[in-house]
């Protein structure tokens, strides 16, 4: 029989892989003789697997381990020797039993180095719990070091560095506790909590930990993630909102496509964490950060709640995994989330019912925030800024703001789908993120298409536009050479009727000729001018109800009337100068009324001087059927809905559906007749373009005249059904 002296360092060789063969016998032999001895073998076996199991826990950063013992680390010590000392645990003296027993249970697994390793980290480590053991080679320990270099941000419960990782060489950024928190246990496990549930969520828009552990000088806890810059969406959103109120135009809506995007990429991140059991219970644009290529990260998950049947529960150390109503009170008169997008059942307290749900009504707040630049709850805030009780009574007891009491530019459908995300009552609200963020792609799906058509619509309305223009380039240099022909001055000239008469008919002829080849040309005429009194001395006019008959009006029938506004302007202008304008009733007396029929014309006119004196003598003028015109164009653009033609003074001159005109709109005014034009006109009146960037469904176009007196406006509508609005 060994004496105790001896029998001890038999143990403590054998615990540490040392004994010779002929130490191993004598062991195995006086564990099997004395009682004492094997039960002193299996209570020192014990201590050294709990201190080994702590060290070797410590150095890896696990949340369980603080300065000294933690409870938890006590509560395994103290375990194992109760359960020596009633003789549970069976234990054999030599290493293979020790092996044997080992195997058995893998969370006690010893791993020890080789004899006389000269290694300075502990000689036994543990593998983590619920994975299989693979052998001693597969335990690590290692330490990274980090450098701080500036403060990112404060909150709460903790302050945020931008720190240098030395291992790695990278940025990284570090959390720890604040001064106050630091003084409060439930702080320390919050924080402990937030680290653990960001580090079990792994998914490419969630920001991935790096490591949890405790500052070496102060025993302070703190953890690294990856450092993603300090641009927000809340960022994003203010740069779009100051484009647009700057009067920058968004006419292809990328700004609010990017934004629509990353709310996208949010709803998968949150929806994932719904599907892991987790409610991050405190979504705004703050805590969404923006890299520099595109990816999105959401941040702060210090607020979330576990659901009791989430597979993440059971995953929780026992120090962070806390009650939810026990988080409401980590710190005196906190609020769980943030009242500017904060749902009713969070601002009432009651937690209970906060679930997926209320996570739907944060994501419907950043949805709002894009919409309109500002916080669902800006107002209510605004009224009570010093009285949060206040605002989150409005909030518990007020319906839930629309995006259009903020503002009007908002497009209907995303809207409807933001209103519903935010409804007073939960189960009124989408029941999955799922189920919003399909919403949200759909209309951007459908937008695309829209905007497709749109695109369509544009060109059709620039196509309108420039054909007019054309026409009016080709009836001013008709106009002009008209005026440059020889029988003009000839007849300035002419002595005697005979000579007049021949003059007048080789001038009828060419005019006649021009009429033949431009059939949109309703008159053409030679006048002079004098004293305030306009004189057709040529006037070749196609029939009124025979388009295709040209006739020379005989002198007999030749008109004298009263100059117009129009003539006098002409009359003023310098040689081979034309006039072109929209010439209406309204400029003309009914007695000098230039044309005789109530039409609006498209004219054109250019000054005749006479040659010896050099003094303006008459005009030629070229009157277009614009209404001929416009049916020509109506008919060939039959994608548009609705096109609508409306001179400046806005006047109705002609309207089509689906290229079919319309005949009782004529006259008409624009607000009278199609109301839904009226901010297009209001835009026009200083703009040559309307784009309609919120619903994408009218456009308009301004053609300015030469005498800058009236216009056309064209104004065009989408749609796909053929009715008549």
């Amino acid at each position: 029989m060994l004496n105790d002296r001896k029998a001890s360092e038999l143990v403590t060789k054998s615990l540490r892989r040392t004994l010779t063969d002929e130490e191993s016998d004598a062991l195995e032999k006086n564990l099997t003789d004395s009682k004492e001895l094997e039960a002193f073998a299996k209570l020192s076996r014990q201590i050294q697997i709990s201190a080994v199991e702590i060290a070797t826990l410590a150095e890896r950063g696990d949340v369980t381990i603080g300065p000294g013992l933690s409870g938890e680390a006590k509560d395994r010590l103290k375990d194992s020797i109760t359960a020596v000392q009633s003789g549970d645990v069976q234990l054999s003296g030599t290493a293979d039993q020790l092996d044997s027993q080992q195997d058995e249970n893998p969370l006690k697994r010893t791993t020890l180095l080789p004899s006389g390793s000269d290694q300075a980290w502990p000689q036994q480590m543990v593998a983590e719990q619920g994975s299989p053991y693979q052998g001693a080679d597969d335990a690590r320990i290692g330490e990274s070091r980090f450098t701080v270099i500036r403060p990112l941000g404060k909150g709460g419960l903790g302050n945020v560095w931008l720190a240098r990782d030395e291992r790695l060489k990278r940025n990284v950024a570090i959390k720890e506790l604040n001064a106050e928190a630091l003084q409060s246990e439930k702080s320390w496990q919050r924080f402990r909590r937030e680290a653990e549930i960001t580090g079990l969520l792994e998914h490419p828009s969630i920001v991935p930990l790096y490591q949890y552990s405790f500052d070496k000088n102060t025993g302070e806890q703190f953890y690294a993630m990856r450092f993603v810059g300090k641009r927000t969406l809340a960022d994003a959103i203010i740069e779009h909102h100051e484009r647009i109120r700057s009067g920058e135009r968004d006419d292809a809506g990328l700004g609010l496509h990017r934004l629509l995007s990353i709310f996208l990429d949010i709803c998968q991140a949150i929806a994932y964490a719904h599907s892991r059991g987790v409610i991050h219970r405190d979504l705004k644009p703050e805590n969404v950060a923006l890299d520099n290529f595109g990816q999105v990260i959401v941040l702060d998950w210090g607020l979330a709640k576990l659901s009791e049947e989430g597979e993440l529960v059971n995953h929780l150390s026992r120090e962070s995994n806390i009650a939810d109503k026990a988080l409401a009170q980590t710190v005196d008169g906190e609020v769980i989330g943030t009242p500017l997008y904060m749902a009713p059942e969070q601002a009432s307290g009651d937690l209970d019912h906060v679930d997926e749900r209320t996570d739907v009504y944060g994501l419907g707040g950043i949805l709002f925030s894009i919409l309109t630049g500002c916080a669902p709850h800006e107002t209510s805030s605004e009224l009570a800024q010093s009285n949060l009780k206040e605002v989150l009574k409005a909030i518990a007891e007020n319906r839930s703001p629309e995006p259009s009491d903020y503002a009007q530019s908002v497009p209907r459908e995303l809207e409807a789908i933001c209103i519903k995300s935010m409804a007073f009552k939960s189960y009124l609200r989408y029941e999955q993120v799922s189920h919003l963020a399909d919403a949200v792609e759909l209309w951007m799906a459908g937008q695309s298409e829209k905007k497709s058509r749109y695109e369509n619509l544009r060109m059709e309305g620039r196509e309108l536009r420039a054909d007019l223009q054309s026409s009016i380039r080709d009836l001013e240099t008709n106009a002009r050479f008209m005026s440059r022909l020889p029988p003009i001055q000839e007849l300035i000239t002419a002595q005697g009727d005979q000579e007049i008469a021949v003059w007048r008919e080789r001038l009828t002829t060419i005019y006649t000729g021009l009429l033949t080849a431009k059939s949109d040309y309703q008159t053409i005429a030679y006048c002079k001018i004098e004293a305030g009194v306009c004189s057709e001395i040529v006037r070749v006019e196609r029939h009124s109800t025979d388009h295709s008959n040209i006739r020379s009006v005989p002198r007999s029938r030749l008109r004298k009337v009263k100059t117009n506004p129009f003539l006098d302007t002409v009359i003023q202008q310098k040689p081979e100068e034309v006039l072109t304008s929209l010439v209406c009733d309204a400029d003309c007396e009914p007695e000098d009324n230039c044309f005789g029929d109530d039409d609006v014309h498209l004219v054109a006119a250019v000054p005749v001087y006479d040659q010896n004196t050099e003094e303006p003598y008459g005009v030629v003028l070229i009157d277009c059927d614009i209404d001929r015109v416009m049916r020509r164009q109506v008919s060939e653009h039959a994608t548009a809905s609705e096109i609508v033609i409306a001179c400046d003074i806005h006047h109705v001159m002609m309207r089509s559906h689906f290229g079919h005109v319309v005949e009782d709109s004529i006259s008409k005014t624009v607000a009278e007749e199609t109301p839904h034009f009226c901010q297009a006109v209001e835009v026009l009146q200083n703009h040559l373009e309307f784009i309609d960037e919120t619903n994408t469904e009218v456009y308009g176009a301004r053609l300015w005249l030469t005498s800058n007196r009236h216009g056309l406006m064209y104004l065009l509508r989408s749609g796909r059904n053929k009715t008549h609005s």
